[in-house]
């Protein structure tokens, strides 16, 4: 009687630890800078499209979430060295990289990006002549690829900032020699979370050099196939009934 119950202690642990292992999803959230895609408060707090979407996602079902927030850098580093068994975020086949080796059916959002500029002697922009020996203002962490040749030829100015405040109040300081290139959805909610009057900035289409693209729910390479099948059938239940709009409209 002793030795069976020393053996059935283990494999009851054992059971258990696979159990969790399988029903755990890890989601990874980019602290600060990902609103309103991932918006966090007091640490504890998470909202956001693309949280609002993976909350809905595992809605009534056996899968149970557990968030992990760091630094934008801080976030690729540890999911280039493997994260946490079953982790999602969010990414695009334009970005490369861990963002990009395994990604959603299909699509959850589609990125515009803006040039953003006061409306005090603004930037009237038609093509990147228009910014020359200017300053495109741009968010720590996030590379554009497309802007790397004229950075390279001394044709613009780059000056990285780590916040939107300083993006904004840059802009407003060097009134007709600074430009904010972000996304037009991460600009807006930006201005109306700081209290700004958007009627003082310009915003302009800067898709003739970032064209426009679309976003995925990004996945642990490994991750299970079950999962992500259960992933993807959600999302396509999502778009069908409205309630992927209904997310996105909430904050854009």
């Amino acid at each position: 009687m002793n030795k069976t119950i020393t053996l059935s202690i283990p494999m009851m642990l054992a059971f258990s630890a696979t159990n969790a292992f399988a029903t755990d999803v890890n989601y990874y959230v980019i602290a600060k800078q990902a609103a309103p895609f991932q918006i966090e408060e007091n640490n504890t707090q998470h909202s956001g499209i693309v949280t609002d979407i993976v909350k809905k996602v595992f809605e009534n079902s056996e899968y149970h979430i557990n968030y992990h927030s760091y630094p934008f850098n801080r976030m690729i580093t540890l999911l280039e060295a493997g994260g946490e068994h079953n982790w999602i975020t969010y990414g695009s086949p334009s970005w490369g990289g861990v963002q990009a080796e395994n990604l959603s059916a299909e699509p959850i959002y589609t990125v515009k990006h803006v040039l953003l500029s006061s409306n005090k002697n603004a930037i009237e922009f038609k093509n990147m002549d228009d910014m020359k020996d200017k300053v495109v203002v741009l968010l720590h962490g996030f590379d554009y690829p497309q802007l790397v040749p004229y950075i390279s030829k001394g044709e613009v100015e780059e000056l990285r900032v780590k916040d939107y405040q300083a993006a904004f109040r840059i802009i407003k300081k060097l009134q007709g020699d600074a430009g904010f290139v972000e996304m037009a959805s991460r600009i807006k909610y930006n201005l109306d979370k700081q209290g700004l009057d958007s009627k003082s900035y310009k915003t302009q289409s800067f898709s003739k050099v970032i064209p426009d693209y679309p976003i995925y729910l990004a996945f642990d390479p490994k991750m299970d196939k079950t999962l992500q099948t259960f992933i993807n059938q959600r999302l396509e239940k999502l778009r069908a009934s409205g309630d992927l709009d209904s997310i996105i409209n909430k904050y854009i």
